[in-house]
């Protein structure tokens, strides 16, 4: 699991996740996500578009991170879900608490 900070300014924090958001997988990135994610109280963009499998508790540790902005007033947005990943975030309801959009433009219009 590859984790990379594309952008942290003082607008927005961009998140690029690549690779198998398994168990192992999550554990090598969560701490790492959750802090600058939630540290940085900005907008987060987080893209999904090299991430091959979804587990439930990743899942989870989207939808935590999502609802400790939301509590701070800023959003998260995930952009570019393959569409394996998204059907599964579909399936479970995360577009009810993070918005999932195709491209990065329309995420930056979401959190602008």
């Amino acid at each position: 699991m590859q984790f990379s900070v594309i952008r942290a300014d003082d607008s927005i924090t961009h998140i690029a996740l690549a690779g198998r958001l398994d168990i192992q997988g999550l554990n090598a990135i969560q701490d790492r996500f959750v802090f600058t994610a939630s540290s940085r109280h900005k907008p987060t963009l987080v893209d999904l578009s090299q991430v091959t499998f979804l587990a439930s508790l990743a899942m989870g540790m989207l939808v935590s991170t999502a609802k400790t902005l939301q509590h701070r007033g800023v959003k998260m947005v995930i952009v570019q879900a393959p569409e394996l990943v998204q059907k599964a975030l579909e399936a479970a309801g995360i577009q009810k608490i993070i918005p999932m959009v195709a491209t990065e433009s329309e995420a930056l219009r979401m959190l602008a």
